[in-house]
């Protein structure tokens, strides 16, 4: 539908292009003003058109037209523009052009509910509002606009599982949300799957939950009951959560278990003394980066050896999940780095933490949806590359070079 027939003639071209060369800012602005002021007229026009259309109808014989009032208008690509709203004098007129209540272009509401989703808080976007759009945004405008893309984020987090995802990836995280007056920290189980593509993807994210295993398998079941294939599943990274390996198990019965190293290192390291911290991580570490499975049970013996009785019960507690630890050698090694933890979940984690740093609190209903928009982009990031396209010399940090430093700083190896 074209309504807007644009119409350059020479002489004012060149007196614009002339004007471009002499100043480029002001002749920018005057341009901009231009473009609102058609937007104007051609917005007004239509409205005139419609509230005509309407009092020609039958219904309304009775029925006259009753000035209009002025108004603002957020556009979007145009910014603020002057519009002259009809009235009648019954009061039956609700314009479809630009409804009663509405007041910015509903695309532009969008846009302001990703940028707030995104992080900036809601002073911010009122300040960037007013500089580049010509109106300020008050925080209810922006509480509004989340209403306009709820219903499609939050239902991404509940759509069909429509292909097999091999590696599971649970882990529950902990998120700070504002409830009757107090805020509280409160669960969210996440799932991440693997599929045949090695490409990961966020399947739930169910908040408010108890992180046990009992909520786990309610979380299991309903992934089944939107698709998830569970004969293709070989793989569940998780915690050490009493009671999970068994359940998932149970959900998923062609399935091994995986320890995630990270929740394995943390427990370890509680149980270390003080004195031995730097030399058990560097020797777990070798656990952990060996090259093989054969080599890393070497490392484990020889960490063994040499912690002694001086650390019994830091390797006790890994040797009780050692088998469930290294069961991502039975996978191709450029797949290793990813099977070996659920930091992916920590990734969601601390980009929520960031989007919602300057919302100083968030509520429930906030929560759902900032949590569903930082799903959506970090699954936007995740399916540019594949697990799998790692190099295999970032397969080792920093820290694991390390680790022959680290051994030759204390006594008690020598």
């Amino acid at each position: 539908m074209s309504i807007v027939k644009v119409e350059i003639k020479l002489p004012e071209a060149h007196q614009a292009v002339v004007a471009f060369a002499e100043n480029r800012m002001l002749a920018l602005e005057s341009l901009a003003s231009l473009l609102r002021s058609t937007a104007s007229d051609v917005i007004n026009g239509l409205l005139t058109t419609e509230i005509d259309l309407f009092l020609g109808s039958p219904e309304q014989s009775d029925n006259k037209r009753n000035g209009f009032r002025e108004r603002d208008y957020v556009l979007k690509g145009i910014g603020a523009v002057r519009v002259r709203m009809p009235t009648d004098r019954k009061r039956r007129f609700a314009s479809n052009i630009i409804p009663k209540s509405e007041r910015i272009d509903p695309r532009l509401s969008q846009d302001i509910a990703a940028l707030h989703l995104g992080g900036l808080s809601t002073r911010t976007l009122s300040m960037m509002a007013s500089r580049i759009l010509g109106v300020e945004i008050c925080p209810k405008t922006v509480t509004n606009s989340l209403e306009s893309i709820a219903d499609s984020a939050t239902a991404w987090l509940q759509r069909p599982i429509e292909k097999p995802y091999w590696a599971l990836m649970v882990d529950g995280t902990n998120f700070k949300v504002r409830r009757r007056g107090s805020v509280e920290r409160e669960p969210s189980l996440v799932v991440i799957g693997i599929d045949s593509d090695q490409k990961r993807s966020i399947l739930a994210i169910e908040p408010g939950s108890r992180d046990d295993a009992k909520s786990w398998r309610s979380v299991f079941q309903e992934l089944k009951r939107r698709g998830l294939d569970a004969s293709e599943v070989r793989l569940g990274i998780m915690d050490g959560l009493p009671g999970l390996e068994s359940v998932f198990i149970d959900e998923f019965v062609h399935a091994n278990t995986q320890r995630c190293w990270f929740h394995a290192l943390q427990n370890v390291l509680a149980k270390t003394p003080k004195r031995l911290l730097a030399p058990m991580h560097a020797l777990c570490l070798k656990v952990m980066y060996a090259p093989s499975r054969a080599d890393s049970l070497a490392a484990f013996d020889a960490m063994k050896s040499a912690m002694g009785a001086d650390a019994t019960r830091a390797v006790s507690c890994l040797e009780k999940d050692l088998e469930s630890l290294l069961r991502f050698f039975d996978f191709d090694k450029k797949l290793w780095h990813a099977l070996r933890t659920t930091n992916g979940v920590e990734r969601i984690n601390k980009e929520f933490k960031r989007r919602t740093k300057a919302m100083e609190t968030v509520g429930e209903m906030t929560l759902c949806k900032v949590l569903a928009f930082t799903a959506l982009r970090i699954e936007l990031a995740w399916q540019r590359r594949a697990v799998d396209t790692y190099q295999t010399k970032h397969l080792v940090p920093r820290l694991a070079r390390d680790a022959d430093v680290l051994l030759d700083g204390p006594d008690e190896l020598q």
